[in-house]
């Protein structure tokens, strides 16, 4: 359940950074920034879940393997919309080369996203990981 948003948040940031870049009110980029922010603490709370249920994973496994995969690609993902969020509140840039740069930044990281998604898609949907397993009493 913890998943859902961060996708929701980074996509809204994803979308203003690059309104931003484009040249948006500046009230765009605030909502870049807050979206980006709630996604990385969304994100973290996402990663703890994802940390307990590894313990449950046969480390000789192929799941382990998608699972190592997937944790790498997603620590990738929460790393640009972090280099994101230092880039747009950053003072040191021009205005517009931090926009440029911070939209760059969440745009590969929401690309990476959906290569992660789709690794932890694997995970629960090939390997029913996170999957309780309902007893039929019949």
């Amino acid at each position: 359940m913890l998943i859902h948003f961060p996708i929701v948040f980074w996509a809204v940031a994803a979308v203003a950074y690059g309104l931003a870049a484009a040249g948006a009110s500046e009230s765009i980029v605030l909502i870049a920034k807050f979206a980006n922010g709630a996604g990385l603490i969304a994100a973290m709370l996402a990663m703890v879940a994802g940390l307990l249920e590894l313990r449950f994973i046969d480390m000789s496994s192929e799941a382990m393997r998608v699972a190592t995969q997937h944790m790498m690609v997603m620590a990738t993902v929460w790393l640009c919309f972090l280099l994101a969020l230092l880039l747009s509140i950053s003072t040191g840039l021009e205005r517009s080369s931090a926009q440029l740069a911070a939209g760059a930044c969440a745009g590969a990281g929401f690309v990476l996203m959906g290569v992660g998604g789709w690794l932890g898609g694997r995970l629960v949907y090939e390997f029913g990981i996170a999957v309780k397993t309902r007893r039929d009493d019949r």
